[in-house]
């Protein structure tokens, strides 16, 4: 086991140093699909559609980036008067790139959970504020000096404050990269 543990860490740290990634300034927008959990006040699980986990940030030394993260999700289910319930989440986050293109994402901030008559309105029904924490894994393929498509996973928990609403949200998005320094 020793000698397995030994060689893992070995492969991390090779793959982390030969990690190229763009720098400076990029826009990312992800669309998916995603499964909640609310287990402290409403009791339910189900789908969330849609999923988003989008990012406008600035990469640096090839292997990081900061970004203001905006992560969540709809979820269509009647409570009282409202019939559905909107996750939203907007904070920091740190982004760290590995080879092949993929990237590891943890992001905090504050939230949002918005109880509405309608998908489009923001403040019809009751409203509670709350933090979240986001972890997101990316695989991205590069279509241009500017443009990237990938697939990524997410996970995040969502907790607020006065009616202690507790949401857990997994899912997978599809993503769009613009980054506005091209790529050498």
């Amino acid at each position: 086991m020793r000698n397995g543990s030994s060689l893992l860490l070995f492969l991390v740290f090779f793959l982390a140093t030969c990690a190229e990634a763009h720098d400076g300034p990029f826009l990312r927008l992800s669309i998916g699909s995603g499964y909640y959990a609310e287990d402290s006040g409403l009791h339910e699980s189900g789908f969330t559609t849609p999923a988003k986990n989008h990012a406008i940030g600035w990469g640096f030394h090839h292997k990081f980036a900061l970004q203001i993260s905006d992560f969540g999700g709809l979820i269509k289910k009647s409570v009282g008067e409202c019939h559905y319930i909107n996750l939203d989440a907007l904070g920091l986050g740190l982004t760290y790139r590995m080879p092949l293109h993929m990237s590891v994402t943890l992001s905090g901030g504050q939230s949002t959970v918005t109880f509405t008559r309608n998908w489009w309105e923001n403040t019809s029904g009751d409203k509670d504020t709350g933090y979240a924490m986001n972890v997101s894994v990316d695989k991205e393929w590069p279509l241009s000096q500017r443009w990237g498509a990938g697939i990524g996973s997410h996970g995040f928990l969502l907790k607020t404050n006065g009616s202690d609403y507790e949401f857990i949200q997994v899912g997978i998005t599809g993503t769009i990269t613009y980054y506005f320094t091209p790529m050498r």
